[in-house]
């Protein structure tokens, strides 16, 4: 086993990267972009902030993967045998990057990704904890298309999802501190950080 050292400034401005003990991604307190860690070092990523729904606050930032797909549901087998039609469509998901219960994961992006909302410049203040890379969000994105599918009423046997990633870049995601954990600022729904 190789180890490397590598030197945490930001690829854009030359600033230093804080994070915490395992991020792998990292935005710029000084410039506000960012970048993941990968096996070349730091690999600079396109970025921007989700905006808060209005009437809410950001009082903290947490990192998300804002990812655009093209989804095609198909091989879609109810019981007894029975085909139904499949389906296919762009769709965009924002799956945080933070660590989070997995229910708390799930319930979070299914909701970012019915309300995305408008883009702005990621603001020039802490956003660590990025833990999660951009495959194990396509991951998630696949459980989410498969838990969409099983949920409806026709009694699904078996399904193919194929999950083809169109586009992708790092989001800052806004919320408000509360006495049980973060309270998204667009959705309005809480979760429980883990670290």
């Amino acid at each position: 086993m190789m180890l490397r050292l590598v030197s945490l400034d930001c690829p854009s401005c030359g600033s230093a990267l804080r994070g915490e003990g395992l991020d792998t991604i990292f935005f710029c307190d000084h410039c506000g972009d960012a970048a993941t860690l990968g096996e070349d070092g730091l690999e600079m990523v396109e970025s921007a902030a989700l905006v808060p729904a209005a009437g809410r606050a950001a009082r903290t930032w947490r990192p998300a993967w804002l990812i655009e797909t093209e989804v095609t549901v198909s091989e879609r087998i109810r019981h007894r045998g029975r085909r139904s039609d499949g389906w296919q469509e762009p769709r965009t998901f924002v799956i945080p990057a933070f660590e989070i219960p997995l229910g708390d994961l799930t319930r979070i992006a299914r909701a970012l990704s019915e309300v995305i909302g408008e883009t702005r410049e990621v603001p020039r203040e802490p956003i660590h904890g990025g833990t999660l890379s951009i495959d194990d969000a396509v991951t998630l994105i696949r459980h989410l298309v498969i838990g969409d599918e099983v949920r409806k009423s026709d009694m699904l046997a078996s399904v193919m999802v194929d999950i083809e990633v169109i586009g992708s870049r790092l989001v800052a995601l806004p919320f408000e501190p509360t006495s049980v954990g973060l309270r998204c600022s667009i959705t309005g729904v809480t979760v429980r950080p883990q670290g």
